[in-house]
């Protein structure tokens, strides 16, 4: 558990440093997302129409702690016919992997998700939202399908 963790964080953190010392504007970006789950959200832009997202979260109790982290890959297409002055609308679409460990059940889960969403940003603000659903396969320990939305927001750190 500790060196899936680990090894998640230390990818996460290379990729983010080799992303911005290419010193792209808005190419990184930080906020929180609301819903299932609720967590730290990040964005990676690779390119002007591709992006790593993430989210992490964990909780810690007693006898009831539990850590959930996705890494997914977006392409995204925007809707340049709508004229927006403020910003910039689009939707996006991609996969991506997600783990889960909960303390009371002792599992791992292991899950693959199809992230699809809305997404909006502006032109004089450090700032973007967004709306997302996600089929999720669970394919470990045992397969199972379901659902996951959430909204959030985030700023852009360079």
């Amino acid at each position: 558990m500790k060196k899936t963790i680990l090894t998640y964080l230390l990818l996460t953190t290379l990729l983010i440093c080799v992303n911005l010392s290419h010193a792209q504007d808005r190419s990184f970006s930080l906020g929180t997302a609301l819903g299932g789950p609720d967590g730290l959200s990040y964005k990676l832009w690779l390119d002007d129409t591709s992006a790593l997202t993430g989210l992490v979260s964990f909780a810690i109790s007693e006898h009831n702690s539990r850590f959930y982290t996705h890494l997914d890959y977006h392409q995204h297409k925007f809707y340049d016919e709508l004229d927006w002055e403020e910003g910039r609308v689009y939707y996006y679409y991609g996969g991506g992997i997600g783990y889960q460990w909960l303390e009371w059940s002792g599992d791992d889960l292991v899950t693959l998700r199809l992230p699809s969403g809305l997404g909006f940003d502006f032109h004089d603000l450090p700032f973007e939202g967004y709306l997302e659903l996600a089929p999720t396969f669970n394919i470990a320990p045992e397969f199972r399908f379901s659902f996951v939305g959430n909204f959030g927001f985030r700023f852009y750190m360079n």
